[in-house]
């Protein structure tokens, strides 16, 4: 556990990537009979809200993928796993961000173009070109009224 720490301590990886390795690495140190992957998917969290991060959840939808990416680390190939994390670290950032965003919530651009006065084929054209503040999300670009306010106030200059 002190190796562990100390590699931690001094890890030079990005705060995702690093959680993920403690997370891994606890679960293959196993200090516990019972509860080893409550208290690494715990102290992976602890770290990632120590960096600014939100904390991940394993959804029961996920379970099996996270032990699939799980096992790959285990046989030497940590890359899968860490991308889990990344992914997982993501779906929570978008969560909290529509949960407390108000004007700045993410939502699909087939659903912001209830509030705005353009077409879902014409914000999927900006987002793609840079031009719209917006994140792809799986295959759906995602975008909030306030950055298509911001949008219209370059256009009017």
């Amino acid at each position: 556990m002190d190796g562990l720490i100390r590699e931690v301590a001094e890890s030079r990886m990005q705060p995702i990537v690093t959680a993920a390795f403690l997370h891994h690495r606890f679960v293959e140190i196993h200090p516990f009979t019972d509860g080893n992957g409550r208290v690494a998917r715990l102290l992976a969290n602890l770290y990632l809200i120590a960096n600014d991060y939100p904390p991940v959840v394993i959804r029961t939808e996920d379970r099996g993928k996270y032990y699939k990416c799980l096992r790959s680390a285990d046989a030497g190939d940590p890359v899968p796993f860490a991308g889990f994390i990344v992914k997982s670290v993501d779906e929570s950032l978008t969560l909290y961000i529509s949960i407390f965003g108000g004007a700045d919530e993410l939502v699909p651009l087939k659903k912001l173009v209830k509030w705005v006065p353009y077409s879902q084929e014409y914000l999927s054209l900006l987002a793609r070109r840079g031009a719209l503040d917006a994140v792809k999300i799986g295959s759906v670009w995602h975008s909030s009224r306030r950055a298509v306010e911001r949008y219209v106030e370059r256009l009017r200059g």
